[in-house]
């Protein structure tokens, strides 16, 4: 049986099987993100050997010319599908390795046919796979546990080629690891400017947010403010107008208590004009009287009850004009509350028209507003979901590129 003396498998992030499993997962620009790297071909391997400076193989003819399986430090080789993948690329190359035994010269000569890596396949624009987005799973033991493994892989090379670090297959393999290592520290490099980038506009959100905060206070407050202010407005108004009304009343009040004591001086005078002559009368009545009586005493029975009946026809009508001058004093004064009245709600109809209209044209301008906004975010997330279709599509396309191009690796 042939031994396999060169066989080794490369540690890689994740195979093809992992590949599909996390694009089919909805996560974006998230730290636990792999990115799929393709196994290195047998061919490849052979090209870089060629252009190497020792040109004389230090493999036998009659040898496989293969890679040994060396243990990989990936925390991702745990897992089922990375054993599966792992075996998958250590027949793959032993397949690959028996068509290429013959001479030195032979392996120099064949076609190169590198496959290309993933960054090269991948568009220019911003996507989800972009530097920035790039996450690898790191080792999850000690530094000591990897360099004790690490002794323990280099320790199971054969003793007839030596160590890893002894031949242009060593100088490839460390070539590779170094690349790794530089690519591992650029990609940490990056996550820690991503998450600078993140803190820095974790930031200036809490500062706007503060800031709108304040603003809305401030606005909130001035709206208190002026709320207030246009009440008491209108409670000075109110007072004013009343103090107006009063001071009407008033005036009013002493015109008509002016008025009546005139009238009512004048009704004494009268009063007592009508006394006099009343009681001249009274006296030329009571002389004719006594004339009378003395011819006729049977009329004065009757002449006394006409008298009696004067007499409270006359207290009737004087009780009738006291209750309608009171009369008149309760409806002028009703007029006059009555016309304050009238005055007030007609000013308060004219302040709420204007409120009214103020509020239709603010309701106007907010729905005018809000068509316009959701316009613009329907066009915005119609471009998004464009946007990701398209992103979607070539990523399929890029992960079946062995399907759909003919002799891609």
């Amino acid at each position: 049986m042939p031994r396999n003396r060169l066989q080794k498998q490369f540690p890689i992030l994740a195979d093809k099987a992992q590949a599909v499993s996390v694009t089919t997962r909805p996560q974006l620009l998230d730290d636990s993100f792999l990115t799929p790297l393709t196994p290195v071909s047998t061919a490849f391997i052979n090209s870089m050997q060629a252009h190497s400076p020792q040109s004389t193989p230090k493999v036998a003819l009659g040898r496989t010319a293969t890679i040994r399986s060396v243990r990989s430090f990936d925390a991702s080789d745990s897992s089922p599908d990375s054993k599966q993948s792992s075996g998958t690329i250590a027949s793959t190359n032993s397949s690959t390795s028996i068509g290429s035994v013959g001479p030195a010269t032979h392996n120099i000569d064949r076609t190169d046919s590198p496959t290309k890596s993933k960054s090269d396949t991948m568009p220019d624009g911003p996507n989800r796979w972009s530097a920035s987005s790039i996450r690898v799973i790191e080792p999850q033991g000690d530094s000591n546990v990897l360099t004790e493994a690490a002794d323990a892989d280099g320790n199971q090379w054969d003793s007839t080629i030596g160590k890893a670090g002894l031949g242009k297959t060593g100088r490839v393999i460390n070539r590779l690891v170094s690349e790794n290592d530089a690519l591992k520290r650029e990609i940490q490099i990056e996550r820690l400017r991503a998450e600078e980038a993140k803190q820095a506009a974790k930031l200036i959100e809490d500062k706007m947010e503060r800031m709108m905060n304040e603003y809305e206070g401030k606005l909130l407050e001035a709206n208190v403010t002026k709320t207030l202010l246009g009440r008491k407005e209108r409670q000075v108004d109110s007072l004013t107008a009343a103090l107006d009304a009063e001071k009407k009343k008033s005036q009013a009040a002493l015109e008509s208590e002016r008025t009546w004591l005139d009238e009512l001086n004048r009704v004494k005078k009268d009063s007592k004009i009508q006394v006099d002559k009343a009681t001249t009368q009274a006296t030329l009545m009571e002389g004719r009287y006594n004339a009378i009586s003395s011819h006729w005493r049977d009329q004065g029975d009757q002449v006394k009850r006409a008298m009696t009946k004067m007499r409270g026809e006359i207290a009737k009508i004087t009780e009738e004009r006291s209750g309608d001058d009171d009369k008149i004093r309760t409806l002028r004064d009703l007029c006059e509350q009555q016309d304050s009245n009238i005055k007030e709600l007609r000013r308060e109809k004219d302040e709420i028209s204007r409120l009214f209209s103020e509020y239709k044209e603010t309701q106007e301008k907010e729905l005018h507003h809000i068509k316009t906004n959701g316009r613009e975010t329907e066009a915005e997330q119609t471009r998004l979901l464009a946007d990701a279709k398209e992103t979607l599509d070539k990523l399929r396309w890029a992960l079946n590129v062995k399907n759909n191009v003919a002799g891609a690796q």
